[in-house]
């Protein structure tokens, strides 16, 4: 008897190598497979900006990063993560763009109506708080992925819903978002079947994965184990086995380097 619910990831039939150029945005779920490809090996620029969780941010980040510094809005600059640098560069030269959305809600500021992606630890009574529409996700992306398109044929977009509940938001509310963000991405997927791929972290997260035993110490991230399943799961939908044995060789060489590292201080 089998006492576990397996998801069926389904076959994109996407084939990741080393030879790829990855970038990676969005929530610090991004940050945990971003770190899983830099140890084994692949090219990446993960979270230049640092963690984004909505789509919005998300979506300003990487439309503001494109242009040349000159054209920026360093308004928008000054509201992001406490990372943000005014002259970090994008191309459009990549073969991957792995996004992760975290929620739906969003923070607006009520002078400007400006989303930001950090309060800053600014007063409550500046900003209002708003869930974004399947809609709006689904639009605001769509002229991202057609604009990139229009530049790089080859870039595939790769979205999964960060599997962290955002229980400060509350957890019916959180659920919501979740739903919201899920529904954004099938509505993109469907509107570029070419260009558009889902990976279910979230779901194997919650129904593969739904004993607290796999959350860390705040019973809210996936603990080490989780994660490390999570990136299992990746690799056997979007690997061969010669990239898979790659990935190990530069996985094991890491390990050593970090050991003698730890050993000689």
């Amino acid at each position: 008897m089998d006492f576990r619910t397996k998801v069926d990831i389904g076959k994109t039939g996407l084939a990741m190598s080393h030879d790829d150029d990855f970038l990676l945005l969005g929530s610090c779920f991004s940050d945990s497979i971003g770190e899983k490809l830099v140890n084994g090996g692949f090219r990446c620029v993960v979270n230049p900006l640092g963690t984004l969780y909505n789509p919005a941010s998300i979506a300003s980040a990487l439309t503001e990063l494109l242009k040349p510094t000159g054209e920026r809005d360093r308004a928008f600059f000054d509201w992001l993560h406490s990372k943000a640098d005014h002259d970090a560069a994008l191309t459009r030269d990549y073969d991957y763009v792995f996004v992760t959305f975290g929620t739906a809600w969003i923070y607006r500021l009520k002078a400007s109506g400006l989303i930001v992606a950090n309060c800053r630890k600014q007063p409550d009574r500046l900003f209002r708080r708003e869930r974004l529409t399947v809609g709006e996700i689904t639009e605001t992306w769509a002229g991202i992925i057609t604009d990139w398109a229009s530049h790089n044929g080859r870039t595939r977009f790769l979205f999964t819903v960060s599997p962290i509940r955002h229980k400060k938001d509350g957890f019916h509310e959180n659920q919501l978002s979740k739903s919201t963000l899920l529904l954004a991405i099938d509505g993109l997927c469907g509107m570029f079947p070419d260009r558009c791929v889902y990976f279910p972290a979230y779901e194997l997260m919650m129904d593969e994965l739904r004993d607290y035993r796999f959350y860390a110490e705040d019973m809210v991230h996936p603990s080490g184990v989780a994660v490390d399943y999570i990136w299992e799961r990746f690799q056997e939908e979007f690997f061969s086995p010669q990239t898979r044995q790659r990935t190990s060789e530069h996985e094991r060489q890491r390990r050593k380097e970090n050991h003698i590292t730890i050993c000689t201080k």
